[in-house]
């Protein structure tokens, strides 16, 4: 009994919103010994055959609406634990069954809507350079994002997102908690090892990835000075700013410890 619990791995949930570090805190987990990333699959054989044809005959942007399209039924008949890591969650049986504890990433408002700018994952317009017109524009939504398809705005999505983080919070039976993208790109082993541990996950042997997980990103050395001394906000205008705090919901965000800035401390 005492080896079989020895080997048994912490199965952990990840959610969090484009640009929050998904990609980079589930890489970590999967390459820690007691801990592994909880992601099961049902295997579907209409839609894997469905895919395969649309694969074979079409291609370009169409191709990736079709093949959003069979990932949303995916994400729909899955659910629950199953669920896209961007989605909104929602408290079912799932999680007690498979025993998973759950992290939520979230980040600063202001940095995020810069960056979704500069990395519109999923975006389904044409895009835009700048962040005061990004953030004016209506976004539209996946399926699988499980929120309104259609928003008046992407900061939106910010909102949306750490509301359904509360709400499952309070009523999932499962341990959840949060990691916020700041301490976490300042120094990864550290903020992820310290929510990793409320779980009672031993990060013994817990490693930084080696490089950016996204094409053209920055080393790790430029992610900590970048956001250690708040780069990112002399490139972000006070109008665009003024448009965030217009939009966020700051109610939520104090939640997580996020707070309205004066517009003037930006662009300078």
């Amino acid at each position: 009994m005492g080896e079989i619990e020895k080997k048994r791995k912490h199965r952990i949930k990840v959610f969090g919103e484009r640009n929050t570090g998904t990609r980079a805190v589930m890489e970590m987990v999967r390459a820690l010994e007691g801990a592994t990333i909880n992601t099961p699959v049902t295997k579907e054989p209409d839609l894997d055959y469905l895919e395969e044809q649309i694969k074979k005959t079409i291609k370009g942007f169409h191709r990736e609406l079709y093949v959003d399209a069979i990932l949303d039924v995916r994400r729909k008949r899955q659910a629950g634990v199953s669920a896209w890591k961007h989605a909104a969650p929602v408290v079912d049986d799932s999680y007690a069954a498979h025993g998973c504890s759950v992290l939520f990433l979230v980040r600063d408002p202001y940095s995020w809507i810069k960056s979704l700018t500069r990395r519109p994952y999923h975006i389904r317009a044409p895009r835009l350079d700048s962040v005061e017109d990004f953030i004016q524009r209506p976004w539209l939504c996946m399926e699988r994002d499980n929120i309104d398809r259609v928003l008046i705005s992407p900061m939106n999505l910010w909102n949306e997102k750490l509301r359904a983080y509360l709400a499952f919070a309070e009523a999932a039976p499962v341990p959840s908690t949060v990691l916020h993208f700041e301490n976490f790109v300042i120094d990864p082993v550290a903020a992820l090892g310290q929510a990793l541990a409320r779980f009672g996950v031993a990060v013994d042997g817990l490693r930084e990835i080696d490089q950016s997980t996204k094409n053209g990103g920055r080393s790790a050395a430029e992610r900590r000075e970048y956001y250690k001394n708040a780069i990112w906000k002399r490139e972000l205008t006070p109008r665009a700013a003024r448009l965030v705090n217009q939009h966020v919901d700051w109610g939520v965000a104090a939640n997580f410890g996020y707070n309205k800035q004066a517009p003037e401390d930006f662009g300078r």
